[in-house]
C-alpha cells in the first residue's frame, strides 16, 4: 500500500470528525472532554477502514470505468454497515454514555441502519477522492511509461543511425581505398618505362610529383570531405605526373572560380574521373588530347565537369564504353553521401567524353574528422 496515503486518510477523517462535532455543538449538543476518547478512536478506526477502501479500489482499477463505479458503490454500501457495527462496539467502551451501554443495546438493527446511512456519504466522498487519485496516478504512470518507451525508441533510432553512419563511413573508405592502388600501378609502370628508356630526369620528377600527390591524398584522408580547391590541387598534381608520361599528347585545363574554392566535396572525388579520361582518351590516341576540369554554380548546386576530346566511344559498351571502377565507385560514393541530391552524369560529348558531377553547394571554413 502507498504509505503516502496514510496522512491523507488521517487528515480527511480528522476533518470529518471536527465538522460533525462542530455541527453537533451548533445544534445544542453539550460537547465536553469526555467525547475526546470516542472521537480519537473513531478517527483511527475510520482511517484504517479508509486505507482498506483504498486498497480495494486499487484492485478495481483494471475494470472499465462504469463497472468500477458500480463496484465501488456496492462495496461502500456493504462496508458502512459493517463499519457501524465496529463503531457501536467502540461506543460501549469509549463513548460518553458507555456506562449505560451494552453490546446488546448498542448493536441493534435500528442503530446499525441509521449509523450505516450516516457513514455512507463520508465513505462515498472518500472513495471518490481516492478513485480520482488512483486514476491520476495511473495516467502519470502511463505517461512515464510512454516517455520511457519514446526514449528507448529514440535511443534505438540513434543507435541504428550511428550504425548506419559507421557502415556508410566504412563503405566510403573502402570505395576510396579501392582507387589508390589502380593509380599507383599506372604511375609506377610509367616510371619504370622512363627508367628503361633512359629518361632518368623525367622519372625523378615523376617520383617527386608522386610523393607530393600521395602526401596530398594522405592529408585529405582524415575526413570524408575536402575543400574543392584541395581537390583541384590533387588533380593538378596527378595531371602533372601524367604529363611526364604522355608529354605533348596531353593538354590540361583547370578552371576553378575563386568563389567556389571553399566549397565542400567528398575527398578524392575528382581524380578517379580524371584518371578515367586519361585511360580511355589519352592512352588510346596518338593525337594531342585536351582534358579540362571546371567548376561552376548553378541554381544552388555545385557542378564539376571533366571533359576530354578523345576518340569517340561505342554506346553499346557498358557505361558508354568506359568501364572500370572510377565511374561506378564515384556514383556509389555520391549516393552514400548525398542520396538523391547528387548525381554523376557520364556520356559522349560532341567529341570525346564528358562526366558531370552535380551535388549540393555547401561551404565550410574548416574540414574536421
Amino acid at each position: 500500500m502507498n504509505l503516502g496515503i496514510v496522512p491523507i486518510a488521517m487528515l480527511y477523517w480528522v476533518s470529518f470528525v471536527l465538522v460533525t462535532s462542530v455541527s453537533a455543538v451548533l445544534r445544542g449538543y453539550q460537547y465536553s472532554w469526555i467525547n475526546i476518547p470516542l472521537d480519537a478512536t473513531t478517527i483511527v478506526y475510520a482511517t484504517i477502514t479508509g486505507l482498506g477502501v483504498f486498497h480495494i479500489l486499487a484492485r478495481l482499477m483494471n475494470l472499465p470505468l462504469k463497472r468500477q463505479a458500480a463496484a465501488v458503490i456496492a462495496t461502500i454500501f456493504v462496508l458502512v454497515f459493517v463499519f457501524d457495527v465496529g463503531f457501536q462496539l467502540i461506543r460501549t467502551v469509549f463513548g460518553p454514555d458507555a456506562a449505560q451501554l451494552t453490546v446488546a443495546t448498542a448493536v441493534t438493527g435500528p442503530n446499525i441502519l441509521m449509523g450505516g446511512l450516516f457513514w455512507f456519504v463520508p465513505f462515498c466522498l472518500w472513495a471518490a477522492a481516492m478513485m480520482a487519485l488512483l486514476h491520476n496516478e495511473e495516467a502519470r504512470k502511463r505517461e512515464r511509461l510512454q516517455l520511457v518507451a519514446e526514449a528507448d525508441a529514440n535511443a534505438q533510432l540513434a543507435r541504428a543511425a550511428d550504425a548506419e553512419r559507421k557502415a556508410t563511413s566504412a563503405e566510403l573508405s573502402l570505395l576510396r581505398l579501392q582507387l589508390n592502388p589502380h593509380f599507383m600501378c599506372n604511375t609506377l609502370g610509367a616510371v619504370s618505362t622512363m627508367i628503361v628508356e633512359g629518361q632518368h630526369d623525367e622519372a625523378n620528377q615523376t617520383v617527386e610529383k608522386l610523393a607530393t600527390f600521395l602526401r596530398d591524398v594522405a592529408d585529405s584522408g582524415h575526413g570524408h570531405d575536402n575543400l574543392l580547391s584541395d581537390e583541384f590541387d590533387i588533380v593538378d598534381t596527378y595531371l602533372a605526373i601524367e604529363c611526364f608520361r604522355f608529354g605533348d599528347r596531353l593538354d590540361v585545363s583547370l578552371t576553378l572560380p575563386v568563389e567556389l574554392e571553399d566549397a565542400i566535396v567528398p575527398n578524392f572525388i575528382l581524380q578517379p574521373l580524371v584518371e578515367n579520361a586519361i585511360k580511355h582518351a589519352v592512352t588510346n590516341s596518338t593525337e594531342t588530347i585536351t582534358l579540362s576540369v571546371s567548376a561552376r554554380e548553378e541554381a544552388g548546386e555545385l557542378i564539376v565537369t571533366i571533359e576530354d576530346n578523345g576518340p569517340g566511344v561505342s554506346m553499346a559498351k557498358g557505361d558508354f564504353g568506359r568501364t572500370g571502377i572510377g565511374l561506378p565507385n564515384t556514383r556509389s560514393r555520391l549516393l552514400l553521401r548525398y542520396g538523391a541530391k547528387a548525381m554523376l552524369e557520364a556520356g559522349p560529348a560532341e567529341r570525346g567524353f564528358r562526366s558531370i558531377i552535380r551535388l549540393p553547394l555547401e561551404f565550410q571554413k574548416s574540414i574536421g574528422p
